[in-house]
């Protein structure tokens, strides 16, 4: 049997980022691609106008997210278990001919939770889940310690996962991450249920596959980068360097603000988030853009001298890096994170040792060589033409992983 129709799940129906993003690139290649899609969001926000024009049959079922501080006490229990989320996806799927159709399932942590992992088993529907994040495994979606600072190695839900207060917030929070763990397993049947993983990198794969079940593949297709080619821009004629993402702890902004001012160069930092005004009142020498879209992101990029990446947890991936090799602007990683895949040191970009300012200040000062940073950039761009991962190659990847599933019906 062909597959005909493709329901994608996800949190929300707006562009948040990350997951979000893929999902909703993903909806507009596949109708492209002539497949009927249904794009699912768990959330009542405003549909993204780029999904909304995609041809994407589009379905909000107007859930609380625990995103939303608003909604975050009702959000609390569905967090949990959401009846309701479960109870609409069957409308959604009842019509439906499993034999043709696929669900794909990008994010459920926001106002989904596993409650529609059942449902979809019922149906008897394939499921296909795209590994965008940790939560598959780890309670805290990160393996990453928020208290002590460094990623954590700890095998999820052991004794010593428990017990340990990883959260960034409060350790009841902890308490409720490991409930709504140990209810996806149980009650979820997740990941158990899941027919085919997609892995976004190699990096993240290596984390997560001692976890998953072992007779279940794990597909490799790499996430779109939405970009054109045009001639590359010109990094060492850029002023300072650039930081794209979240201003939060774990993904290093204070590590580089530090190891910045050491070597005498100026960040601008594209981005906001908890850090934000503490990084801003304490290096006024970086300069600080809140939030932007990509495209008042894009004359960033074309003026810096590199893509700064310091997270200080494993990452997934670091897309930033791979817009910013379009573009011929070369990355500065850490080498303990899954930016480190796309990166060749020495040819595309520089790795530092994760966590270390001193070694994250040496490379910076580094990038004042012209001819180094000429040559990285070449090199960053060359190599992403050669192969790019643009969404045609990514919904061919994702047809071939749906039609293996079909085959088996």
């Amino acid at each position: 049997m062909q597959v005909s129709t493709v329901v994608i799940l996800t949190d929300s129906v707006r562009n948040t980022g990350g997951a979000a993003k893929v999902a909703l690139s993903s909806a507009a290649g596949l109708v492209q691609a002539g497949l009927r899609v249904i794009f699912v969001g768990g959330d009542d926000g405003a549909v993204d106008p780029g999904l909304a024009a995609s041809g994407a049959d589009v379905v909000s079922l107007g859930q609380p997210s625990i995103s939303d501080p608003a909604q975050r006490r009702k959000a609390f229990l569905t967090g949990l278990w959401n009846r309701d989320a479960a109870h609409r996806l069957r409308g959604v799927l009842a019509p439906l001919d499993p034999a043709t159709t696929v669900v794909h399932l990008h994010s459920w942590s926001k106002s989904l939770s596993t409650s529609v992992i059942p449902v979809i088993r019922q149906g008897c529907f394939p499921l296909v889940l795209t590994l965008h994040d940790y939560f598959t495994v780890c309670p805290n979606g990160s393996f990453y310690d928020h208290k002590a600072r460094h990623a954590c190695h700890r095998t999820p839900l052991s004794a010593e996962c428990v017990l340990r207060n990883c959260d960034a917030r409060h350790a009841v929070h902890k308490v409720w991450r490991v409930a709504r763990q140990a209810i996806q397993r149980g009650p979820g049947q997740f990941p158990a249920a899941v027919d085919a993983f997609i892995a976004v990198s190699d990096f993240s794969q290596r984390i997560l596959q001692p976890f998953l079940p072992a007779d279940t593949p794990i597909h490799r297709v790499d996430n779109p980068v939405d970009c054109f080619q045009s001639p590359s821009a010109s990094p060492a004629q850029g002023k300072g360097v650039l930081y794209i993402g979240r201003l939060s702890p774990e993904k290093g902004p204070g590590l580089l603000a530090a190891a910045a001012v050491e070597a005498g160069v100026q960040v601008t930092f594209a981005g906001a988030g908890e850090q934000q005004d503490e990084l801003q009142a304490r290096y006024p020498q970086h300069i600080f853009t809140g939030w932007l879209s990509f495209a008042e992101i894009l004359p960033l990029i074309e003026q810096t001298r590199a893509l700064i990446l310091p997270s200080l947890w494993y990452e997934t991936l670091g897309l930033t890096v791979l817009e910013s090799a379009a573009r011929g602007v070369p990355a500065v990683v850490a080498d303990t994170c899954a930016a480190s895949d796309v990166v060749v040191p020495g040819e595309t970009g520089l790795f530092f040792t994760g966590g270390d300012q001193a070694s994250l200040s040496a490379v910076l000062r580094c990038l004042s060589d012209d001819t180094l940073v000429a040559r990285l950039g070449l090199g960053a761009y060359q190599r992403f033409w050669q192969a790019p991962p643009l969404l045609e190659r990514h919904c061919a990847g994702l047809l071939h992983v749906y039609q293996t599933l079909a085959s088996r019906v």
